[in-house]
């Protein structure tokens, strides 16, 4: 990952399809262009732009320290907080308090995208180290990816919904 030294961000502009690491992540399933980077905001947040494809998502997992907030920009998606399922499609917001067990999936026929903002920021870190540990194609590991996700103060639960 191309860290940015703190003392170097000012104010910026990230183009459509641009991403302030230089390249998108592939991140078990979904792209992940990171539009403002953790050490952008020195560590107080993370704002990535996610593309899910159509019945694809992350396993379910909680953050111990992080909020998470999700934009729904296009797609169909259905997500779940504490147990509780919500339905969310364009327009929709969807929060995960830290601590909640959390997963969503793309119910849509076409891939979805999503604004995603965490607080505090490191997901952009978790997420560069995940696609360089499981490229695309890669077999998971359940405990490498235990290991990293535990290293990012994440714990993995349990399999995604399309799993399920």
């Amino acid at each position: 990952m191309n860290a940015i030294p703190p003392e170097q961000v000012g104010g910026f502009a990230v183009p459509a399809g641009g991403n302030r690491l230089g390249s998108k992540l592939s991140v078990v399933g979904e792209e992940v262009s990171v539009k403002i980077s953790s050490a952008d905001t020195v560590g107080a947040f993370t704002v990535c732009e996610d593309v899910t494809s159509p019945l694809a998502g992350p396993p379910l997992h909680l953050h111990h320290d992080q909020d998470e907030w999700w934009y729904i920009l296009e797609g169909e998606y259905l997500f779940e907080v504490d147990g509780k399922q919500i339905r969310a499609s364009a327009g929709a917001t969807v929060f995960a308090r830290r601590g909640l067990p959390h997963t969503f999936q793309n119910i849509g026929q076409k891939p979805g995208r999503t604004l995603v903002t965490t607080v505090p920021g490191g997901l952009d870190v978790f997420f560069a180290e995940l696609s360089a540990m499981f490229p695309p194609g890669a077999a998971l590991h359940r405990e490498r990816l235990a290991t990293l996700f535990h290293k990012h103060g994440l714990e993995l639960l349990g399999p995604p919904i399309g799993s399920r």
